[in-house]
């Protein structure tokens, strides 16, 4: 039964760094834990919020005041580092599975169950809060609470590039070039149909599968030792890839930016080839290089990828100072914590500032979002937040870091009710079905958050959604999932390492 002992406030980062097997791959799990950080503080930075009097708040971002900050999104945008380097570790476990003859449905169900655990916790609280707040305040809220879920879409993605990990990982070993070759030009062709020859944007949400399925594939290639690095090969491929981004966001219509900015608008409709202009439909609207993802931001994601592999060495060597190790270790101990919550605090701080009078210096710009009035006066305040902010998430970090580890009723009870017995086939069929509900599930609450949590809905590109189908659809994707497992399973959490747990060591409940 799952134990629910308790636990201290915070992590023994010394125990569990010191509990370190020498076999672990401290670069694989030190690339993980930190770019969720990156992406904590860049979303922070890149946030700007206005208080109308007597009106909602307004949100928008940094990159519209400062056009020159959209280049620090080349650096910020390390999403496609999670996704390399989780795919090595979970390549790593699928064999190990294969070894254990674990059939695929309950490895499915125990990679679900480690990575959503925090996040049923994070669902019920935040849903929770945004129907009570709702309810009290109505639409004054109502642009916050929308943002509760961005943080979410990387999530379902993951989860359908881990279920298509095992076949992809068997292509790669036949053929570890063959991936490339035929998923490239699809994505190719897609990005070139919605920005040049005027197809819905909605088809680009192929690309939302085929670009971070191919990040992943750029995992299969990592080797453990250093010894067999290969710098030489992956600056080739890094610097390449990065020369020809460079060279299309220069001539072709995509935006500078990594990531989504509110208002940035792309109005392309003709192609200049030697000397000559040909119309074509083109595109005309809001447009980003991260949803649906481009060529650029594929490009970009092996550039980066591939830097880690040509540092190999350099970064094994850091990563075996105990200083740095312990560090990295405590990052990784509470990451998917501070990913999942760092959200509210931003938002938290946004309102604990207003309420006592001290709102940022910021107007509605000529885009009809919100921009710094004056960087001196911005950047200033900017400090005072950062500080409440990074309390603010202690404080929530602090009360729920153990939800990454500790067993949850039902969630990570032995498994009773199961079809396993049903056979391989239906078994994985009812596996796809999960995986692509938890899939759309989190496609919406990126889109919505929690607004209007649980009646309002809302329309992205003519298509409704809500947020209450969202939270319900992770649930029931998530048992769906865990329909298949090998029936009586032990709670995984108390057999096996986190995927972002650094330490194979004692379990998390004698841990801390």
């Amino acid at each position: 039964m799952p134990s629910w002992a308790p636990m201290k406030v915070l992590p023994n980062v010394s125990q569990a760094a010191e509990n370190t097997p020498e076999h672990r791959d401290r670069i694989v799990d030190a690339v993980r834990g930190v770019s969720l950080v990156v992406v904590v503080f860049g979303h922070l930075l890149l946030a700007v919020v206005y208080w109308p009097p007597e009106d909602p708040p307004r949100l928008g971002s940094l990159m519209l005041a400062y056009p020159w900050t959209q280049v620090l999104t080349w650096i910020l945008q390390v999403m496609p580092l999670f996704f390399a380097f989780g795919g090595a570790a979970n390549a790593r476990a699928w064999i190990r599975a294969k070894e254990t003859y674990t059939p695929y449905s309950t490895w499915m169900w125990g990679r679900i169950q480690r990575l959503l655990r925090p996040v049923t916790i994070y669902l019920l609280v935040g849903a929770t809060a945004a129907w009570i707040t709702s309810v009290i305040w109505g639409d004054m809220v109502a642009p916050l609470l929308g943002q509760l879920g961005v943080q979410l879409w990387f999530l379902g993605v993951y989860i359908v590039t881990t279920a298509l990990l095992p076949g992809m990982l068997a292509w790669h070993q036949r053929s570890p070039a063959g991936p490339f070759l035929v998923l490239v030009p699809i994505v190719v062709v897609i990005n070139l149909g919605t920005t040049i020859a005027g197809w819905p944007l909605p088809v680009g949400i192929i690309n939302v599968i085929l670009v971070w399925l191919l990040l992943q594939q750029l995992g299969f290639f990592w080797r453990s030792n250093p010894q067999h690095a290969q710098p030489r090969r992956w600056s080739a491929v890094g610097g390449g890839c990065l020369a020809l981004a460079v060279l299309l966001v220069a001539w072709g219509p995509w935006p500078v930016s990594l990531i989504g900015i509110p208002g940035d608008i792309v109005t392309f409709d003709s192609l200049s080839i030697f000397g000559s202009t040909i119309a074509v439909p083109g595109f005309d609207g809001e447009y980003s290089n991260m949803f649906p993802p481009s060529i650029i931001l594929l490009l970009q994601g092996v550039a980066l990828v591939s830097a880690i592999y040509v540092f190999q060495r350099p970064l094994s060597r850091l990563l075996h100072r105990s200083r740095v190790w312990w560090a990295v270790t405590g990052i990784n101990m509470t990451a998917m914590s501070s990913y999942l919550w760092h959200v509210p605090a931003i938002m938290f701080a946004f309102v604990l500032l207003h309420a006592i009078g001290l709102d940022p210096p910021t107007e509605i710009g000529e885009a009809g979002y919100p921009v710094p009035i004056a960087a001196g006066p911005y950047f200033a305040w900017f400090a005072l937040a950062l500080v409440v902010f990074v309390v603010l998430l202690a404080a929530f970090v602090s009360v729920l870091w153990s939800t990454e580890y500790r067993p949850l009723p039902w969630w990570d009870s032995p498994v009773r009710l199961s079809v396993f017995g049903a056979g391989a086939l239906p078994r994985n069929i009812i596996v796809a079905v999960g995986v692509i509900v938890l899939w759309l599930a989190f496609m919406i609450l990126a889109i919505v958050g929690l607004r209007g949590f649980p009646t309002e809905t809302r329309y992205w590109s003519g298509i409704p959604v809500n947020a209450l189908w969202g939270v319900v659809g992770v649930f029931v994707g998530s048992a769906t999932v865990r329909l298949t497992s090998r029936p009586a399973q032990v709670a995984s959490a108390t057999q096996e390492s986190s995927p972002l747990r650094p330490s194979d060591g004692p379990r998390p409940r004698n841990r801390g």
